[in-house]
């Protein structure tokens, strides 16, 4: 009897699982519904007519907004950033900010992006009105008071820019104690004819910031000559051998006119003498030097005294002082080098950034080219430059 039910139960239980099989092949391989969108027909004929800009417009349309998609937008919307659509970026990033499903992260990183598209079209107060509200937010992006900060410089409000920087962490790739240290420089270098103890109180605050500000020293002691206060300033400028000995050359200038005021050239040749000694390649202190020599002793012991120096401190600038303190006694030679050197000291960079390599004849505190503050410092032009000196200007 057993045996006979089991013949009859192996048919259903073929049939239940043929059933079960197809139920669940159906389910697994069910058609898509292959129906597409009119925009999406549209946007292809947008391609095929070469018009991606109007295709790219429409497929944007298309791209639903949720929280698997907001990447997309936001990727979507730097591209066009970086090739110069600010437009376009600036309406997909007001796209997602109107969305109400956004998260608080998404809405923020959205605002932040809306601002650099601000930046990108050259929109500052509204880039600006949009970073001061994010400053509001806690927690603050960081990127708020970074690119407040760049509003600011460029905008030069120095002010902001100090309280922007103070906002920031410290740190060796932002450098914000020599920012603020030069942002204070530029609020103090329009008073220090005008008035004093404003310039003074500002330069105190560089010198906080950044000890080592050789700027603040030069406004200082600028300061300090038009006061008539000559051996104050000679302490200050002296003090820039410490902070940065490359900037002497644009301390020596106003060091000779302490000097000369004092009555006391005397200390300054042999102040200058010690400074060789310590800096030998410093050129614009052996040039001063020779100058000094020559009007104490004559143009016979300046030769001597340069012609010494340049046999262990070769320069294009000593080449053409030698030639200067000579006499023309060869009507041919000495003119053509003469000419040689003039054009060679006037083709030459005085300035040049360690940062970016930007060179020019005009101090920036700020580099021209990359931007950063307290990187272009002088340069002194030896022999050894002469290749690119004689390379033809472009």
């Amino acid at each position: 009897m057993m045996l006979q039910w089991l013949f009859f139960l192996l048919p259903v239980a073929a049939l239940s699982g043929w059933l079960m099989a197809r139920r669940h092949y159906k389910r697994r391989y069910r058609p898509q519904d292959s129906t597409f969108s009119p925009e999406y027909f549209k946007g292809l004929n947008y391609l095929l007519n070469e018009q991606p800009d109007k295709a790219i417009d429409v497929f944007i349309g298309l791209l639903e907004v949720n929280s698997e998609t907001v990447e997309t937008h936001l990727a979507l919307a730097n591209l066009f950033r970086r090739r110069g659509e600010t437009e376009r970026a600036i309406r997909i990033h007001q796209n997602l900010i109107a969305r109400p499903t956004l998260s608080s992260t998404q809405r923020t990183q959205a605002l932040v992006e809306l601002g650099l598209d601000y930046m990108s079209a050259g929109v500052l107060d509204r880039a600006e009105q949009l970073f001061l509200e994010l400053l509001q937010q806690s927690p603050t992006p960081s990127e708020a008071p970074r690119q407040l900060l760049r509003i600011y410089q460029q905008e030069k409000k120095w002010q902001q820019a100090i309280d922007m920087a103070k906002k920031l962490p410290a740190d060796k790739k932002t450098n914000t104690h020599t920012l603020i240290a030069q942002f204070y420089c530029e609020l103090a270098e329009p008073l220090i004819e005008t008035d004093r103890q404003q310039a003074t109180n500002l330069l105190r605050s560089a010198h906080h910031f950044d000890p080592d500000c050789v700027r603040a020293s030069l406004l200082e002691g600028k300061m300090l000559i038009h006061a008539g206060q000559y051996r104050k300033a000679i302490r200050v400028l002296q003090q820039i051998e410490q902070q940065n000995h490359f900037f002497l050359s644009e301390a020596l200038p106003l060091l000779e006119r302490c000097y000369e005021h004092t009555g006391h050239m005397h200390l300054f040749r042999d102040w200058l003498q010690s400074l060789l000694q310590r800096h030998p390649n410093l050129t614009s202190a052996r040039l001063l030097l020779t100058r000094l020599i020559r009007k104490q002793q004559g143009n016979q012991a300046a030769q001597q005294f340069l012609y010494r120096e340049l046999y262990q401190h070769p320069s294009v600038e000593g080449l053409h002082q030698l030639i200067m303190l000579g006499e023309d006694n060869h009507q041919v030679l000495i003119p053509l080098i003469k000419e040689v050197t003039t054009a060679l000291i006037h083709k030459g960079d005085r300035y040049t950034c360690k940062n970016c390599g930007f060179s020019g004849r005009t101090m920036h505190w700020q580099c021209p080219g990359c931007s950063k503050w307290s990187t272009v410092r002088p340069v002194e032009i030896h022999l050894s430059a002469l290749e690119k000196l004689l390379e033809p200007t472009r």
